[in-house]
């Protein structure tokens, strides 16, 4: 045993693991930053080398063979990143041993492996999902799926938010409204065509090549800019404008696995929607507002540019 310890203390001579609540062999933690998922183990000293070798290099094989981790049946690639022994009064010598895995998205479907067959209760905190589970030989299988609803309100809104087409496509729009009525009949329409394009094409009633979407979204944001420039307003500026965010609905729909996702997607666009209308609703008053004196009315301060 007592080899067996001063080997691990002469190869796994990394830095430790700040912040990890682990402090005692048997235990392990899991955390996720974004896309990055963080596992420490706290495993007995003398198990660690008879069951992966004495040497660094043994070690992060073995981890790495049997701790592992995918998402949405994606493997999440990973390894060890650091290994330090640990003594501490009343507690049987350790190492605490860490895993990083790069995961290509930061929640799902979880399926998370340890068969190193040493026993470990772990406390997880995991695509949006929190909890504990205790691994050993006859449980090497830990499934965390994320909340759904949650996790496709995220989605719904990142696909307008960071989406620069459907930006630039709404705020080329907006800011051609010649009134606050006239905004807020774009907003609409635009908000059905979203909705109505979303949900047939979600369900299978409309199904359009990615390609072609993906062409005619950056095609509408010409269109839209062209409208004033050619003189169409009222209902046939409406009536155009409905058909091209259909397409941004189509969009939309290709990041939409099934229809029990539709919900908050949905949600999250609407939102997001929301978000960017007020920001450009609000340009012009803010515009307007510039170098206004608090207080001062509009008259007054053209009294004094006269003066």
């Amino acid at each position: 045993m007592r080899n067996a310890l001063l080997a691990l203390l002469l190869t796994l001579l990394l830095p430790a693991t700040a912040g990890a609540a682990v402090d005692k062999p048997g235990v392990s933690e899991i955390r996720q930053d974004g896309a990055v998922v963080t596992w420490v183990l706290g495993i007995p000293g003398e198990e660690l080398t008879s069951l992966a070798g004495e040497t660094k290099e043994s070690i992060a094989g073995y981890m790495a063979n049997n701790v592992r981790m995918s998402v949405d049946a994606e493997s999440c690639p990973g390894a060890m990143t650091n290994a330090t022994p640990e003594r501490r009064d009343g507690v049987p010598p350790f190492a605490r041993v860490t895993m990083q895995f790069k995961c290509p998205q930061a929640a799902g479907k979880f399926a998370v492996v340890n068969e190193t067959l040493v026993v470990s209760a772990v406390d997880y905190e995991l695509g949006g999902a929190s909890g504990t589970f205790r691994f050993d030989a006859d449980h090497t299988l830990m499934e965390v799926a994320s909340p759904e609803f949650s996790r496709w309100l995220r989605e719904g809104f990142e696909a307008l938010a960071l989406g620069w087409e459907h930006v630039l496509f709404l705020a080329i729009l907006l800011l051609g409204a010649r009134s606050l009525r006239e905004l807020g009949a774009f907003a609409a329409t635009v908000t059905v065509a979203y909705l109505l394009a979303l949900v047939l094409a979600v369900v299978g009633v409309v199904s359009v090549p990615e390609r072609v979407i993906e062409a005619l979204t950056v095609a509408s944001i010409v269109a839209v800019a062209a409208l004033p420039v050619l003189g169409i307003a009222g209902r046939a500026q409406l009536s155009i404008v409905f058909a091209l965010a259909l397409v941004h609905g189509l969009a939309f729909a290709i990041a939409v696995p099934n229809d029990n996702a539709l919900g908050g997607f949905a949600v999250g666009l609407l939102l997001a929607e929301a978000l960017i209308v007020t920001l450009v609703g609000a340009l012009p008053y803010a515009w307007r507002a510039r170098g206004r004196t608090p207080g001062a009315p509009a008259r007054d301060r053209a009294r004094s540019a006269a003066h």
